[in-house]
This record gives C-alpha cells, sequence and structure tokens, in this order.
C-alpha cells in the first residue's frame, strides 16, 4: 500500500525536534582564535558551528562554506589540505559570523524547521533552550540519518 503525503506530513508535524537534533552541540566563542573554527570543523567533521559569548548564548553561526569563502586552503605537495592559522587569526570571528541566526527550541516540531530551512535555504538551524543557550543542532544530514534510521 502507497504511503499517503498527508501521512509524512503528520508524522513531521508530530516529531519533535529533540528527537531529531544532533546533542551536544559543538560551538566556539566568539572570542576565540578564528583558527578554532577551522580545527573543530576538521576534528568533529561538521560543516556549521554555533558561537556563544561569554555567557553561553548563541551570538552567532559561523559554516564551513563562510570558512571557504574567507579564507581559501592551500593543498600541499602530498595531496592534503592545509590551513595557515596565522592567517586565519587575522579575522575576527565577530565580523564574519552570521549574527543572531534563525533558531528553534527542542520541544518545535521537524516539520516547522524542515518548512524554514527549505523556505530560507539555511543548512542548519541551532536549537536554543528558554535562555538562548545552544542544546542542539538540526542540519540536513541529521534529518536525513533520522528519516533513514532502522530504529523504530
Amino acid at each position: 500500500m502507497p504511503v499517503k503525503k498527508s501521512d509524512i506530513k503528520q508524522f513531521f508535524l508530530e516529531t519533535r525536534i529533540a528527537d531529531v537534533m544532533a546533542s551536544p552541540v559543538i560551538t566556539v566563542k566568539e572570542t576565540d582564535d578564528f583558527a578554532l573554527v577551522q580545527e573543530k570543523i576538521a576534528l568533529y567533521d561538521i560543516r556549521h558551528l554555533p558561537v556563544v559569548n561569554d555567557a553561553g548564548t548563541l551570538a552567532g553561526l559561523i559554516s564551513q562554506r563562510d570558512l571557504y569563502q574567507i579564507h581559501s586552503p592551500r593543498r600541499l605537495d602530498d595531496g592534503t589540505w592545509y590551513y595557515d592559522k596565522e592567517a586565519l587569526n587575522q579575522f575576527l570571528l565577530t565580523k564574519v559570523m552570521v549574527k543572531n541566526p534563525f533558531t528553534l527550541k527542542s520541544d518545535d516540531t521537524l516539520y516547522s524547521a524542515m518548512d524554514a530551512m527549505a523556505r530560507f535555504k539555511f543548512g542548519c538551524i541551532p536549537i536554543v533552550d528558554d535562555y538562548r543557550k545552544p542544546c542542539g543542532i538540526l542540519t540536513r544530514d541529521t534529518i536525513l540519518k533520522f528519516c533513514i534510521s532502522k530504529e523504530a
């Protein structure tokens, strides 16, 4: 029996972001050296980093794409890519991050997140608590992995 589009929509309306988001979320502080952005993206194999202030509340967002546009890596003779940390650290995170990004809360629906991502072409949505502290992140990859997961 074919699955109805209305059943799929209902599933997304009933699914909470808390069930899908990646958590805990990896962040950087807005006062960190910019080279730390590249290090965390490479170390954790991620594409988006929420930026927090000294109080731990969300101040911005930086992506791997932003990093590539700001400063391209160099290819070494052995084929690996290399970033010059000194060159990266000439940039201030607060000047290049997306300030006050769109956010949702963990009890919002997956449908609302997918709608915002499709409408505004977001690659991710930081998930925050009532105090705007990041508690997770929702990406296209986390949604796809959730949808194809074998767990019931």
